[in-house]
């Protein structure tokens, strides 16, 4: 990936952005979601057939990133 962001980002972290991307592609309410209508994490831990606790630490290193942002109740990815 050319993101200046890819090589500071932990192996999980730049797996799920991968997926989120092609999620994001058929699910656009995860880049634009609708006012009170995230994405939440338990959602995007079945999407991506991830451990919550893997995914809260991929998250974590997505948001400071700014690759994702938290909005409402879920997230939004950012960067696609």
């Amino acid at each position: 990936m050319a993101d200046r962001r890819w090589p500071l980002l932990p192996l999980s972290a730049r797996a799920a952005w991968l997926q989120l991307t092609d999620i994001g592609d058929v699910m656009p309410e995860l880049r634009q979601p609708p006012i009170g209508g995230a994405v939440m994490q338990d959602e995007l831990c079945r999407l991506l057939a991830a451990h919550p606790d893997e995914l809260t630490y991929a998250l974590k290193h997505l948001i400071e990133r700014q690759i994702m942002e938290p909005v409402a109740n879920g997230y939004r990815l950012k960067v696609f």
